[in-house]
C-alpha cells in the first residue's frame, strides 16, 4: 500500500512538472530610443544605441526571440503610441495560446516631471502606466532611462516595496518600474562610455557583472542594485550631479524575475576569485561593452559575443594592466591576475580609455579623412562626399555632401543633405536640407529642416517645421512653430512665441512677442476694418491687423472743401488691451495729406522708329500730419460675424471714439487742413499743433 501511495505521488509530481514545462515563458519587448526630445532639448547621441544594447543582451542571454521585439528608433509620439498598440495586440494573441507572459518596456530619451518627450510631444506617465497595465501579462517591467523619470513612481497607485527576493520562481506576478533618476534629477549620457550611465551599467550587470550569488543567473533585483550603485558612484562628480535611480515595485510570489542566464551565452569570459580591480571590456570596434568592479574572493562570469576583446584593469594601487583575447563561438575563457600585463599610465587615460593621436587616411570612397583621438573626423571629398556612418566633426565637398546617418558639420559649394539628425552646421552656396532635427545652424540660399535649434540664415528662403531660434532671410521665412523670431520680407508661421520683423507677417497664433511690419495678420490676433471721422472733417477708412496686443494699421480718407478734394493716406502702430465688451488702445500714425492741382498732359508720336509716348503729370501739394490717438470702444454685438465675414472668427461690431494730439508740417506748401474748432497753434513757420477727437464704427476682432 505504501508503495502504491509513493508511486501515485511520484506520478503526480511528474505530471505537474510536465505541465509546467509545457507552459512556455514568453517575453514581449517594446524598446524605444529617442535622441530627439524637441526644439527645447539637446539632441542626445546614444539613446538609440542604448535601446539596441538592451535588446541585444536579452536576445543573447535572456531567452528573447527577435520576433517578439518592437524596436523603435527615434520615434515621435504617434510612432510610440502605435508601438504600444502593437504590443497590446501581440499580448492578446499570446494570451490565447496560454503562454506565461512577461512584458518589458524600455525607453531611453528625454522626459520631464509629467511624461516622456518624443520629438517635443508629451506622453503622460499616467497614460503610459494605463497602457502598459492594459496589456494582460503575468509580469510587467518598465525601464525608463530619462531625466526626471522617477516621477512615474510617485503617481497614485504606485507604492515602494522592499527589494526582490533573490531566488527564481515560476509564479511571480506583478509589475516593476525602474528609472534611471529620481523625480527632480537629470539622467546623463557620456562620450566615455558611449551610452547613458544607467543603461551602460544595467547592461553590464545583465551580462553577468551583477550576479552576486554566482548561480549564473542575473535577477531583476541584482541588475537594478548593480546599476544603482555604479550609476551613483560614476555621476557623483559630474556637472549634471549625482544620479539616483529609483523604483516602484509591486510583486507577489515566492521569488524573483530572472533577467538573463549567463550560461545561455554563445561565448563567455570568467574572472578568477583572486582578481581585483575595475575592469573595462571593449570589443574589436573599441566600444565599451561591459564595466564592473571585480572584488577579490568572488568569481565573476560575463556573457559576450564571439570576437576580439581588449580588457583594462585598474588596480587598487592606481596601476593599469592590459589583457587581450579572442573568443570563439561557444568558448568559455578564464582570466586571472597573471593574464594581465602592466602598461604605462598615459596622460589621457581615464577609466580604461587610452590616448589616441591624429590619424590621416583615405576612406573607401577615396575621401581624405583626418581623425582625432577624441573621436572627431574631418572628411574632405573632391566633388561629392557621402558618409554612410554616423560621425562627429566636419564633412567637406566642392559640390554636394550627403550624410546617411547622424552628422556633424557639412560645408559644400552647392548643397548639403542629411538623412538623420545633425549636431553642427550646414553651410552651402545654394541648398541645405536636413531630413532630421538639427542642433546648430543652416547657412545658404535655401534652408529646409523639420526641426531646428539654432539659426536659419538664407539668401532667399527658410523652411522649418519647428524652430527654437531665428529665421533670417532676404525674402521669405516659413515655419510651423517658432520660439524665437523671424526676420524677412515675408514671414509665415503657424504658432509664434517671439517676434516677427518684416513687410508682411502672418501667423496662426502669436504670444509673448510682437509682429512688426506693414501688414501683420494673426488668426488669433486683431483684424478689423473701421470707418471714422475726425475734427478736421476727414472721412477715414482703416484696416488694422496684428497680435492680441500689438497692431499695425493702414488708413485712407478724404474731405471735400469748396469743390476740391483733399486726400489722406497713412500708416500707424499701436497697442491694445481688450476685454469681452470693451477695449482701450494707444497708437501713433503718420499721414500724407495731398491735394491735386490741374493736370498737365502731352502725347508724342514718332514714325521712325514707331513709338508713342504718353506723359501724364498731375502735380500735388502735400502736408504731413503726425497723430497720437487714445481710443476706447464698446462691443455692440459679439455674435454678428458668421454671415458678414465667414473668413473671420468671432467678428463683432464696435462703436468707438477718442482724443488725439496732432502735429502738422506744411513743408513750405499752403496749409491743407485745420480743425473745425479753431484750437490750433502755430509753433513756427509751417508747424501747427492742436488737440482733436474722432468717432466711428469698427467691425472685426
Amino acid at each position: 500500500m505504501a508503495m502504491v501511495f509513493f508511486l501515485f505521488i511520484l506520478m503526480l509530481g511528474l505530471s505537474w512538472s510536465q505541465a509546467a514545462a509545457d507552459t512556455a515563458v514568453r517575453r514581449l519587448v517594446l524598446a524605444a530610443g529617442a535622441n530627439n526630445g524637441g526644439v527645447d532639448r539637446d539632441l542626445l547621441r546614444y539613446a538609440v544605441s542604448d535601446a539596441e544594447n538592451f535588446v541585444r543582451v536579452l536576445e543573447e542571454m535572456g531567452g528573447l526571440d527577435p520576433a517578439d521585439v518592437l524596436l523603435l528608433r527615434d520615434p515621435d509620439l504617434a510612432d510610440f503610441e502605435q508601438g504600444l498598440h502593437e504590443l497590446s495586440r501581440r499580448v492578446t494573441a499570446a494570451n490565447r495560446r496560454g503562454d506565461r507572459l512577461e512584458v518589458l518596456l524600455y525607453y531611453s530619451g528625454h522626459a520631464d516631471e509629467e511624461g516622456l518627450l518624443l520629438a517635443g510631444e508629451h506622453l503622460d506617465y499616467s497614460l503610459l502606466r494605463r497602457e502598459l497595465g492594459a496589456a494582460t501579462a503575468d509580469v510587467h517591467i518598465a525601464v525608463l532611462d530619462a531625466c526626471a523619470s522617477g516621477a512615474i513612481t510617485r503617481i497614485k497607485g504606485g507604492q515602494r516595496q522592499q527589494s526582490f527576493l533573490v531566488d527564481e520562481s515560476f509564479d511571480m506576478r506583478g509589475y516593476a518600474f525602474l528609472t534611471s533618476s529620481s523625480a527632480d534629477e537629470a539622467a546623463q549620457e557620456s562620450d566615455a562610455v558611449q551610452a547613458s550611465f544607467f543603461t551602460h551599467y544595467l547592461v553590464s550587470g545583465m551580462r553577468g557583472a551583477a550576479d552576486v550569488t554566482g548561480d549564473g543567473r542575473v535577477t531583476l533585483n541584482e541588475a537594478y542594485q548593480f546599476a544603482f550603485a555604479e550609476t551613483l558612484a560614476r555621476t557623483t562628480g559630474t556637472m549634471g550631479g549625482a544620479q539616483h535611480p529609483a523604483y516602484d515595485i509591486k510583486m507577489s510570489g515566492t521569488g524573483d524575475v530572472v533577467m538573463t542566464d549567463v550560461r545561455r551565452h554563445v561565448a563567455g569570459l570568467s574572472f578568477a576569485e583572486a582578481l581585483e580591480g575595475r575592469l573595462y571590456v571593449r570589443n574589436g570596434n573599441r566600444h565599451l561593452v561591459a564595466e564592473l568592479y571585480k572584488p577579490a574572493g568572488r568569481a565573476v562570469e560575463l556573457g559576450l559575443e564571439p570576437g576580439h576583446y581588449t580588457l583594462h584593469l585598474e588596480t587598487s594601487r592606481g596601476g593599469l594592466r592590459l589583457a587581450e583575447l579572442v573568443l570563439a563561438e561557444g568558448e568559455r575563457a578564464g582570466l586571472g591576475t597573471g593574464d594581465f600585463r602592466a602598461i604605462a599610465l598615459e596622460r589621457t587615460v581615464s577609466r580604461g580609455s587610452e590616448e589616441r593621436g591624429i590619424t590621416l587616411g583615405l576612406s573607401e570612397d577615396h575621401h581624405i579623412e583626418i581623425e582625432t583621438g577624441e573621436g572627431y573626423t574631418l572628411s574632405m571629398g573632391l566633388l561629392t562626399n557621402t558618409q554612410d556612418k554616423a560621425f562627429r566633426g566636419a564633412q567637406f565637398a566642392w559640390l554636394v555632401n550627403q550624410a546617411r546617418e547622424r552628422a556633424g558639420t557639412q560645408i559644400s559649394g552647392i548643397g548639403n543633405l542629411s538623412l538623420k539628425a545633425i549636431k553642427g552646421w550646414q553651410v552651402s552656396g545654394v541648398v541645405n536640407w536636413a531630413m532630421g532635427p538639427i542642433q546648430g545652424s543652416q547657412v545658404g540660399v535655401l534652408n529646409i529642416a523639420p526641426q531646428v535649434r539654432g539659426w536659419q540664415l538664407a539668401g532667399s528662403t527658410n523652411i522649418a517645421g519647428k524652430i527654437r531660434g531665428w529665421q533670417v532671410s532676404s525674402a521669405m521665412n516659413f515655419a510651423d512653430e517658432v520660439k524665437g523670431g523671424q526676420f524677412g520680407a515675408i514671414n509665415v508661421a503657424g504658432k509664434v512665441k517671439g517676434w516677427q520683423f518684416g513687410m508682411i507677417n502672418v501667423s496662426g497664433d502669436i504670444e509673448d512677442g510682437l509682429p512688426v511690419g506693414l501688414i501683420n495678420y494673426s488668426r488669433s490676433g486683431l483684424f478689423n476694418l473701421s470707418a471714422w471721422r475726425d475734427e478736421i472733417g476727414l472721412n477715414m477708412l482703416t484696416l488694422t491687423s496684428g497680435s492680441r496686443s500689438f497692431y499695425s494699421s493702414f488708413t485712407t480718407g478724404f474731405k471735400e472743401d469748396a469743390g476740391r478734394r483733399t486726400w489722406a493716406m497713412g500708416v500707424g502702430f499701436g497697442l491694445q488691451k481688450s476685454w469681452p465688451w470693451t477695449f482701450l488702445s494707444l497708437d501713433v500714425n503718420q499721414y500724407r495729406i495731398s491735394r491735386d492741382l490741374d493736370g498737365d498732359y502731352s502725347v508724342h508720336i514718332d514714325v521712325n522708329p514707331p513709338t508713342v509716348d504718353l506723359n501724364w503729370r498731375q502735380p500735388s501739394i502735400d502736408n504731413f500730419l503726425t497723430r497720437i490717438k487714445i481710443e476706447t470702444g464698446v462691443v455692440l454685438d459679439p455674435h454678428t460675424s458668421a454671415w458678414l465675414t465667414p473668413f473671420w472668427s468671432e467678428g463683432s461690431l464696435s462703436l468707438f471714439g477718442g482724443v488725439s494730439a496732432n502735429h502738422l508740417w506744411a513743408d513750405g506748401n499752403p496749409r491743407l487742413v485745420e480743425p473745425d474748432n479753431g484750437y490750433d497753434r502755430e509753433w513756427e513757420d509751417d508747424l501747427f499743433v492742436w488737440p482733436g477727437f474722432f468717432f466711428g464704427l469698427r467691425y472685426g476682432r
